[in-house]
Formats: C-alpha cells, sequence, structure tokens
C-alpha cells in the first residue's frame, strides 16, 4: 500500500499526527470562534508589516477570530491591508496623556480581551520603547492568570532579557528566538558560559533556568524544549531567506498551541514526547517551512514573506485535509 504519508519526513509524519488530534474539525456544527480567536500585541510607528505577518498567518492557519492590539500610529497602515484582521490602537508613540496614564490605559484594554482569546502572540514590531515593554510586563503578569498559551517573538524577546522574571515558572509561555536572539537571551539568564554543552543540553539548562518555559530555537535545524524533553525539525526550507518568516511561524504557532490547550481541556491525555506547545511549535514550523519550500518553487530569489503567506493554507492542507481524511491516523510518536 502507498500513500503520501510513506514520502513524508518523520517530522511531518509527527506533525500530521499532532494536527489529526488537535485542530478543529470543519463538520458544520461549531460556530464562530470555535477554531480560535488569538490576539497579536505588535507594531510600532516603524514596523507595521511584522504584526500583520504574525496575525495573517494565525488567520490563514486556519483561527476564526484575530484581534490585533497595536500603536495609533500603525492601525490605519495594518487595517490597509487586510479586512480579516480586527485592528484596537492601545498605544502611541507620543502617548498624549502621558506615559504614566497610556500605560495603564493599555494594560486595561488588552486584559478586557484576554478572558476571550485561545492564545496571544505578543512581539512582531513591538519596539522598544520603555513605557510600552513595561505595559506589555504588566500584561504578561496578568495573563498569568488564564490558562493561556503565550508566543513571545522578535522585541518581546528584548523585554525577556531586560526583565526574566515576567515569564519565569510560567509553563504556558513559548519562547521563538532566532540564534542571535538566542545567545543574547542564554547570557542574560545564565550568566554564565554554557558553550562546552550540546545545543540541546544548552537549550534545556535555559528553560529550566526560566523555570519550565517552553524554547524554539529557530535555525537550519530547529531545536524545541521545555527544559524535559528536546526535538527538532529538520524539514528543509527554502533557502531564501526573506524577511517576515519568524513573523509567520509566531502567528501560525499561536492558533495550533490555543487548539492544542482547547483539546487538552477535552481529553485526558498523557503526552510522552513533550507537551502541547513543543508539538504546537514543531507542527508550525513544518507548516511554514512547506509553504517556504513551495513559494520558491515558483519565485525563486524573488520569494517574499506575502508570497509564503499565500501558499500557508496549502501547506495546511498537505498535512490535515480539510475532509478529515487525517483524522483516525496512528499517532504512537506522540
Amino acid at each position: 500500500f502507498f500513500s503520501m504519508t510513506n514520502l513524508m519526513h518523520d517530522d511531518e509524519r509527527g506533525a500530521r499526527s499532532f494536527l489529526s488530534l488537535v485542530a478543529p474539525p470543519l463538520d458544520g456544527l461549531s460556530k464562530k470562534g470555535d477554531a480560535g480567536r488569538v490576539g497579536v500585541l505588535g507594531g510600532s510607528k516603524d514596523y507595521t508589516g511584522a504584526p500583520y505577518y504574525a496575525g495573517k498567518s494565525a488567520v490563514l492557519v486556519g483561527c476564526d477570530l484575530l484581534y490585533l492590539f497595536t500603536a495609533e500610529e500603525a492601525a490605519n497602515p495594518i487595517k490597509s491591508y487586510s479586512p480579516e484582521l480586527m485592528v484596537t490602537p492601545v498605544y502611541s508613540a507620543k502617548w498624549p496623556d502621558g506615559r504614566d496614564t497610556g500605560v495603564a490605559a493599555m494594560v486595561a484594554t488588552v486584559e478586557r480581551f484576554l478572558p476571550r482569546l485561545t492564545a496571544l502572540v505578543i512581539g512582531p514590531g513591538l519596539g522598544r520603547d520603555e513605557s510600552v515593554l513595561e505595559a506589555v510586563a504588566r500584561i504578561l503578569s496578568k495573563v498569568r492568570e488564564y490558562d493561556l498559551p503565550v508566543v513571545i517573538d522578535a522585541d518581546g524577546l528584548w523585554l525577556i532579557n531586560q526583565r526574566p522574571e515576567v515569564v519565569k515558572d510560567n509553563p504556558n509561555v513559548i519562547l521563538t528566538p532566532n540564534i542571535s536572539e538566542f545567545n543574547r537571551l542564554k547570557a542574560s539568564v545564565c550568566g554564565v558560559d554554557l558553550d562546552a554543552r550540546t545545543p540541546e543540553e544548552e537549550l534545556k539548562h535555559l528553560c529550566k533556568a526560566l523555570g519550565g518555559v517552553t524554547i524554539c530555537k529557530k535555525g537550519l535545524t530547529d531545536l524545541i524544549s521545555d527544559g524535559n524533553n528536546v526535538m527538532g525539525c529538520s524539514v528543509e526550507g527554502s533557502p531564501k531567506r526573506c524577511g517576515g518568516v519568524g513573523d509567520l511561524l509566531a502567528g501560525s504557532i499561536g492558533v495550533i498551541a490555543g487548539w492544542a490547550y482547547e483539546y487538552n481541556r477535552n481529553a485526558t491525555r498523557e503526552w510522552t514526547k513533550g507537551g502541547p506547545l513543543m508539538w504546537s511549535a514543531r507542527s508550525a514550523a513544518v507548516i511554514v517551512k512547506k509553504a517556504s519550500v513551495l513559494t520558491f518553487e515558483v519565485k525563486k530569489r524573488a520569494t517574499t514573506a506575502p508570497d509564503i503567506l499565500e501558499n500557508l493554507g496549502t501547506a495546511f492542507e498537505f498535512y490535515c485535509p480539510a475532509d478529515g481524511s487525517s483524522t483516525g491516523i496512528s499517532v504512537p510518536e506522540l
């Protein structure tokens, strides 16, 4: 017997198995929002593309509703990029009412949305304004009250470098650093030379130092750990490394992690090789790499993040068909 599954990389089979479990069925019985209500907190005067990429990728992977919290200066540009994103300005580079008042208002506005969200992505295009980062730190404190997966990327990681305590001991957090961001985080949190360790040991050590957060260290082979387990994603991606792909990954992880948490609430399962955040990161990495490969086959050197966005749905369908044909496949590796 021959099937496409036989041609898949082990990481791809793992993603297919995981998604067959957690992706909401398209059976016509659900209501709006059941397939995910994801929040993205990011964007600034100078960076409007990154939060759009994160939000749009979550929509194209399959979430129903996307709430984007951003800077006043970025709100209208982002709205013009896509009508699917519900954009709410929550801060401003000018802080017209004063920084203290602005920070409190930003926290209060985002906090009102937290009970309805299934996942929150923080950081794409956020910038490094100290008052904005202070507000984000307070929001991360509020998030602890909810069983809500939180993906932190880009400038959100800059905050963690300065104040690692805002995520320490929160198992619902996943950090998505590239190699440079990982090295800064390692130096900030561990304060010692870990270079003698293997990359896997180094990653586990940092996760443990942060109290069990999950980290997806991006690279040619992505390494993912929660401090106890390590898994990789060595699926080949596009040889063209364009800007914005990390934002696509962050948004994709967000929606899938939200599904995984919902699945856990309705089914008792012991994950044998890492928890739902690890599997969500690995599955999202597989999907984004597949989409980038599909794009490069056509665009070559002209490959850009918007082109990859257009192939995210196709890549997801490859691993998790809308007709449910992957449902019920064997999942021993989970």
